[in-house]
């Protein structure tokens, strides 16, 4: 194709993305206002085991109230959607589900839904201390748990903190007393959003600054990357933090650090070349560099032009795979698809653990083969990164897969209902 002005080939490319993701966002509001999950009576039975029938409460604070199977008054429930709705974990809000007894004291509490990583659901799930904290207080006292745990007072799930105080928030949103609606989201910068800033910070230093005393600081400022963001925060990053903040809402308040990574990832490379996060701050690639220094030359493998053109695919493959699963509501976990995940790592899957560790293998030998040809969060990135020569720009491979992963969204989103129904879904 012909050279294109550069700032019309980067208006397409900005246009392509916020078309799939504008039309992920459709999708998933659509299911949340369709797919409302209702409150089943085997789930209020696992915390009150007389319970027969569930009916709508007539009380101000809304819920449903639980009765027994000669019709009289068990308990209440309720669950925190869509009041939580504006309330954020890792990848976006939850759906818990709180029960009380007649005393109106909470008997239980569960998450139903969560669009966080599925293994820090479940780790939360599983730490009792922490699920049994609300057990025998009041919804006043509940309400108050997520005071105190700005203040450092409520048992937060290692591994999984994002995901926990979360849930105490959400929870909190919903109990409130009838008549005083919550305050909008709060600014809460934590220590990991600081981190993140910093590492932005050094990254745009490394990246743009000029002077003989850069030279350390380059030379430093990876082993801080990887330690910071890699090992400290883990807030990496990957497919699977985008499709929540397309489903539940970007956190801006609850989670500043990574909302401004991100945008500065994406904007970065769009307006002046300079792949910032792939090249300074993802801890996988730095991983992969250090590989390349270590491992002896005569090990590399120098891959066909044809086989490094087909691999290139590869990661465009791997974006299809999700906006099916997307579409059609498939159980495909997004972050057993990539490595990134593997750097929390106290409650990393088995998926991810074997993405990052067969991607590390190959990049042993060929040099940082996953960035090349398995990260489909790079590649997207790469898309929007300018590319010019001579004040002009050239359509290439991947705005032609970007066309095709457009149009498969427009497909997947005008035909899923028949899809699905053929599937048997």
């Amino acid at each position: 194709m012909d050279r294109i002005a550069p700032l019309v080939l980067q208006i397409y490319r900005f246009a392509v993305l916020a078309g799939v993701g504008a039309l992920l966002h459709a999708h998933f509001a659509e299911m949340r206002e369709q797919g409302e999950r209702p409150v089943t009576v085997s789930e209020v039975r696992a915390f009150l085991p007389q319970a027969h029938r569930l009916v709508v409460s007539s009380e101000p604070g809304g819920g449903l109230e639980v009765r027994d199977a000669a019709g009289s008054r068990a308990g209440h429930t309720w669950r925190t959607m869509p009041q939580s709705r504006g309330i954020s974990g890792y990848s976006g809000p939850l759906d818990a589900l709180v029960v009380a007894g007649t005393d109106g004291r909470i008997v239980g509490v569960a998450v139903r839904h969560s669009y966080d990583t599925p293994s820090h659901v479940e780790d939360v799930g599983a730490d009792l201390y922490f699920m049994e904290g609300w057990n025998g207080k009041s919804p006043e006292e509940a309400v108050a748990m997520a005071l105190e745990l700005e203040q450092g007072g409520v048992h937060i799930v290692s591994g999984a903190t994002r995901t926990s105080e979360c849930l105490v928030r959400s929870v909190a949103e919903r109990l409130r007393a009838p008549g005083v609606s919550g305050a909008g989201p709060v600014w809460r910068p934590t220590w990991r959003d600081g981190v993140l800033g910093g590492l932005l910070i050094g990254a745009l230093l490394a990246t743009f600054g000029r002077g003989r005393w850069l030279g350390p600081w380059r030379r430093v400022f990876p082993w801080l990357a990887f330690t910071g963001l890699g090992l400290l925060s883990g807030d990496l990053l990957a497919q699977s933090l985008f499709l929540g903040w397309l489903r539940g809402g970007v956190p801006w308040h609850q989670a500043p650090g990574v909302v401004l990574l991100a945008a500065a990832a994406l904007l970065v490379p769009g307006t002046t070349k300079k792949p910032v996060y792939c090249s300074w701050l993802c801890p996988h690639g730095h991983l992969q560099r250090w590989l390349v220094r270590w491992m002896p030359a005569r090990w590399r493998v120098t891959l066909p032009s044809s086989l490094r053109w087909a691999l290139g695919w590869f990661p465009v493959m791997i974006l299809a795979v999700l906006l099916v699963a997307a579409f059609l509501g498939l159980p495909l976990d997004p972050a057993g698809m990539e490595p990134f995940d593997a750097y929390v790592w106290r409650s990393a899957g088995v998926a991810t653990l074997v993405v990052a560790g067969v991607g590390l293998l190959v990049s042993a030998f060929v040099p940082m083969a996953y960035c090349h040809f398995g990260c489909p969060t790079g590649w997207l990135l790469g898309l929007i990164r300018r590319r010019e020569t001579g004040g002009q720009s050239r359509w290439d491979g991947r705005d032609t897969a970007a066309l095709l992963l457009l149009l498969l969204a427009l497909g997947l989103d005008a035909g899923k209902s028949g899809i699905q129904a053929w599937l048997g879904l």
